[in-house]
């Protein structure tokens, strides 16, 4: 069974077998032809999938995939749920009748063979080990996410809508980058926060992230830079205490509408630089660090809306 990898700065179509695929860390040993009633266990599968024009049979967490990523929410509407992104059932798994299951390696591989048994399933490793030197040319996660996409558009013979995907995503990045050099912001360094409902504590995406592909792409700089595990490292206000050269992206998991006093209520931030220069504002919710292409444009228009918002 074929896959693809396109990972760095090729985006050519080269479908390999998935046994010499980088981002599959397992698969069953015989493989569907083009499947059509796909099971997807994680958020970016679904979005992949959706990308391709291709309705998955089943779904994990669908109310939080709409939550989180948003994208072409309204084909899931009426797709079976199959349990939660941690604790698919495999009972309802098999009620779908798939003819092929996709899952994420770090979560599903102790019910691979379970899922096997149901039907062939791929489980792919969600972000390259950078740290270790074991990337295989993937700088970063939306390298990486980049190839996943393209193996499950060769394992489904949707190659042609990907190219589409593919072109869609760099002429978006493309733009957003003209945009932002002319305005004098090329090299404008940022963080980009998560809200975690914790008391000033926040996820700040870092140098392999797929937050760090897309500013890489729109010509600005992503602080922190150097790289981690899972592409995000934990950060409080006092962090950015000396760094008054960073403005900070927030995306908040409330509403954007309650005003950002509130939500970032510790009385560290008013010391902090870029909040009293008004260079801290707030993203809308549903703005995933984790997803597949679509996500990541949407990521770029964002970044570039918000930076050039900004005070200079």
């Amino acid at each position: 069974m074929a896959g693809r990898v396109a990972l760095a700065d090729d985006h050519a179509e080269t479908c390999t077998p998935l046994a010499g695929n980088p981002t599959v860390s397992q698969f069953s040993k015989s493989m569907p032809v083009r499947p059509q009633r796909i099971v997807v266990l994680e958020f970016m599968f679904a979005e992949d999938v959706a990308a391709l024009d291709l309705t998955p049979v089943g779904v994990v967490d669908p109310e939080y995939y709409d939550g989180w990523i948003g994208y072409d929410s309204a084909r899931f509407k009426g797709v079976p749920t199959v349990g939660t992104r941690q604790e698919p059932s495999l009972e309802a798994i098999a009620s779908t009748k798939p003819d092929l299951i996709i899952g994420v390696g770090y979560r599903h591989a102790p019910i691979f063979a379970a899922l096997d048994r149901i039907a062939p399933t791929v489980l792919f490793q969600f972000s390259p080990d950078v740290q270790n030197g074991k990337g295989d040319g993937a700088r970063t996660q939306l390298d990486w996410t980049r190839g996943i996409f393209h193996t499950i558009a060769c394992m489904t013979g949707r190659e042609a809508q990907a190219r589409e995907i593919d072109a869609k995503l760099d002429a978006g990045l493309a733009r957003d980058a003209a945009r932002l050099k002319a305005a004098g912001l090329a090299g404008t360094r940022f963080a980009l926060l998560q809200d975690l409902g914790l008391p000033d504590r926040y996820w700040a995406y870092t140098g392999n992230s797929t937050a760090a592909g897309v500013a890489r792409a729109l010509g600005v700089r992503l602080w922190p830079e150097k790289p981690t595990r899972e592409g995000t490292v934990y950060v409080t206000s006092a962090d950015f205490l000396k760094r008054p050269d960073t403005a900070v992206l927030f995306v908040t998991t409330s509403s954007a509408d309650v005003p950002i006093d509130t939500q970032l209520n510790s009385p560290v931030w008013r010391f902090v630089p870029a909040k009293k220069d008004k260079r801290v504002t707030l993203v809308e919710p549903n703005i995933w660090g984790f997803g597949g292409p679509m996500s990541a444009l949407r990521l770029g228009d964002v970044i570039t809306e918000k930076l050039l918002a900004l005070p200079r």
